[in-house]
């Protein structure tokens, strides 16, 4: 096959020879025929045909370089168009860059200055360029001006992002909340860009540690557990009494808006709360006043605020009495390791997410899936936050960021409780699975691993996109999780440096941002 197609080439080619040959011969009989007029008449057609072949020729010069012109501005109004974040004379030096990188020095054509106009999100770029000719200067032409443009249109439309940020109390040391306020607000400007408001985009704000703050003016909502109706309200207490009732038993303290982990398998689930089945209702979260005399039977117990005022020796006991809420509460008290701001449900307004993410603070220990699970519920359209579209609306795409900077923690102590008290109550109560500190937090890996895979399976039409971000994180085991978590390892950013971290959240964000060829 490969001969045959050789053997047809040449001969091609031989007939293209022999078609030339014939034609100049032609010319050459037509050139030296003196009879009559016919050499003049020759003579005088030469100019126009010559001049009509140079034509062509600088043309499809010019029509080559104009083609380049679009190109180059193209690539350099892309590049203006992600970069919200620059003043007027750093948009026209990065554009600068991005034309010579795609229209080098050694083109055909010498291009002008370019001209750049950013107005209410629309990108204009135009150029010219001088061409010389080749054949035309025969008829006084001696270059050819070209001239390109282009229009970038920064579309940001339909877009609902919850970040999901890790407030534990190791975010409070080496500056790293601070850096990731400033990351969090770069994104936020990068996605509204020169708008204060939209009804396009929409941002909600997750902060967590050992549990999650969802506010108090939620107490009436129907899915908050105010009556002791979940399975897991009041575990810790005698008497039958429920986490509301002891509140309204303290002096000093209320209930601040955290909340438990609802029973398996509600817990990584977005079920819809229901008042016929109370387990599918958030409990109020509160940290039981833990034995003051602990150290007495040579247990150790982290969460002791107030006086036992029991004589007895069950340690279990005197925990669990609820007379001595009356005391005047010292400390954190019952919010211990959920002191966090609460929620702020998807907003098209900017100040409002803002102030979110500069109120943040550093507290607690770190639960990654209990944090996650309420980052699906303010993205979906459901109760107990509605904010968000339908999952079949079309104009919105939903994401979901989550960014941590430790493993799970369950915090193993040496005494009846073998935990500290997070979402999930205390180990012994075996809300896991489990009343082994060690399974306890191989469960809570595995939780975090489920709660992401279903939330990428919510809806299979249009998945909602999940970003993970680890945070000067070096334990490779949770970093695998949180590559497992993203929507795929491409959506996995780890952040060693807190430099790295504000550069991953402007990679984000710009990936975000919709970027189209209007013209």
């Amino acid at each position: 096959m490969l001969q045959m197609c050789k053997e047809r080439a040449q001969g091609l080619t031989r007939g293209i020879d022999r078609g030339f040959r014939k034609v100049a011969r032609s010319l050459d009989i037509f050139r030296r025929n003196t009879r009559g007029n016919v050499a003049m008449i020759f003579g005088l057609a030469v100019i126009p045909m010559v001049t009509a072949a140079g034509v062509g020729i600088d043309l499809s010069r010019a029509y080559m370089v104009k083609q380049r012109l679009g190109h180059a501005l193209d690539a350099a109004a892309l590049a203006v168009g992600t970069a919200t974040d620059k003043s007027g004379d750093e948009l026209d030096v990065l554009a600068q860059s991005y034309f010579d990188a795609n229209y080098p020095a050694a083109e055909l054509g010498v291009p002008g200055a370019l001209t750049l106009t950013v107005s209410d999100g629309v990108i204009s770029m135009a150029a010219t360029a001088k061409v010389d000719t080749a054949m035309m200067n025969i008829a006084g032409y001696d270059e050819l001006n070209v001239s390109a443009s282009t229009e970038v249109t920064r579309k940001i439309t339909g877009l609902e992002v919850v970040m999901v940020l890790d407030n534990t109390g190791s975010m409070g040391s080496y500056s790293k909340l601070t850096t990731l306020k400033t990351a969090a607000n770069d994104l936020v400007d990068i996605l509204f860009g020169d708008e204060t408001s939209s009804e396009n985009l929409k941002i909600g704000l997750v902060p967590f540690a050992a549990a999650v703050n969802v506010g108090t003016e939620h107490l009436t909502s129907g899915w908050i557990d105010t009556t002791g109706a979940s399975s897991v309200n009041g575990l810790n207490f005698y008497d039958g009494e429920h986490a509301l009732q002891v509140y309204n038993m303290m002096s000093n303290k209320s209930w601040n808006g955290c909340v438990e982990a609802r029973p398996a398998p509600y817990d990584i689930q977005d079920t819809t709360p229901d008042v016929s089945n109370g387990d599918t209702l958030w409990v109020p979260y509160l940290a039981p006043d833990e034995p003051d005399i602990g150290s007495y039977y040579g247990y150790y117990y982290p969460s002791s605020y107030l006086y036992d005022s029991s004589s007895s020796n069950n340690l279990q006991k005197r925990q669990a009495k609820t007379g001595k809420y009356s005391s005047y509460v010292y400390s954190s008290g019952p919010h211990i390791n959920c002191s966090t701001k609460p929620i702020t449900p998807l907003t098209g307004t900017k100040a409002t997410v803002t102030s979110a993410i500069s109120a943040m603070n550093a507290t607690g220990t770190t639960n990654i899936p209990f944090g996650m699970a309420w980052g699906w519920r303010v993205i979906s359209p459901s109760s107990p936050f509605t904010e968000g579209s339908a999952y079949d609306d079309e104009k919105f795409q939903k994401v979901i960021i989550l960014l941590t900077d430790g493993e799970n923690y369950i915090g193993s102590y040496y005494n009846h409780n073998k935990s500290y008290y997070n979402a999930y109550g205390y180990v012994k109560d075996g809300r896991l699975g489990t009343t082994s500190s060690g399974s306890a937090l191989t469960e809570l890996n595995e939780r975090t691993s489920q709660v992401c895979e279903n939330i990428k399976d919510e809806n299979p039409d249009k998945p909602i996109i999940v970003y993970t971000i680890t945070f000067q994180l070096y334990d490779d085991d949770i970093k695998d999780i949180m590559r497992g978590c993203a929507s795929d390892p491409e959506k996995f950013f780890d952040s060693p440096s807190n430099s790295v971290l504000k550069q991953n959240f402007q990679t984000i964000a710009n990936e975000l941002s919709e970027l189209r060829i209007s013209r």
